[in-house]
């Protein structure tokens, strides 16, 4: 390992400390708190949480907008934060069910967020326009093999 190899992957290993120690302070917060205090709190979040899934919105919109931090939440709320933001979709069982009742299963597959090319179920996980002119959403996989061709 060259030494600025080993920097890097120093560098990654304090971060990743680093956050678990702002986790477990976090938490240690939190179990501090009254149990009233902690049903406000959370009733608070699970009020905006739900606008969120119903309104939509990017992760900053959802920290920044709706919670009203500053940009000193991004880093601690992101993992959870992100995945609330782009997975939280009250609407998604309604509609991919009507995909199923009409048969469509390549527009539930694209609701769902997998892959374009037919009979591939994994994961999007890179778009690129496509010779049509049209913009194709696949896996890395089907990126490898098409998209880097473009």
């Amino acid at each position: 390992m060259t030494e600025d190899n080993r920097k890097f992957w120093d560098a990654v290993e304090n971060i990743q400390k680093a956050f678990q120690d702002i986790d477990a302070e976090y938490a240690k917060m939190a179990d501090e708190c009254s149990p009233l205090m902690k049903l406000a709190v959370t009733k608070w979040v699970m009020k905006h949480i739900v606008a969120h899934a119903s309104e939509g919105g990017s992760y900053r919109y959802l920290i920044y907008d709706r919670l009203g931090f500053g940009p000193e939440a991004y880093a601690p709320l992101c993992s959870d934060g992100m995945t609330i933001s782009n997975e939280f979709d009250l609407t998604l069982k309604e509609e991919v069910a009507e995909f199923l009742k009409n048969n469509d299963i390549e527009g539930a597959k694209k609701r769902l967020g997998y892959c374009d090319e037919p009979g591939c179920y994994n994961e999007v996980s890179a778009g690129y326009p496509a010779l049509d002119g049209s913009r194709r959403l696949s896996c890395d996989d089907h990126y490898r093999q098409y998209g880097k061709k473009l």
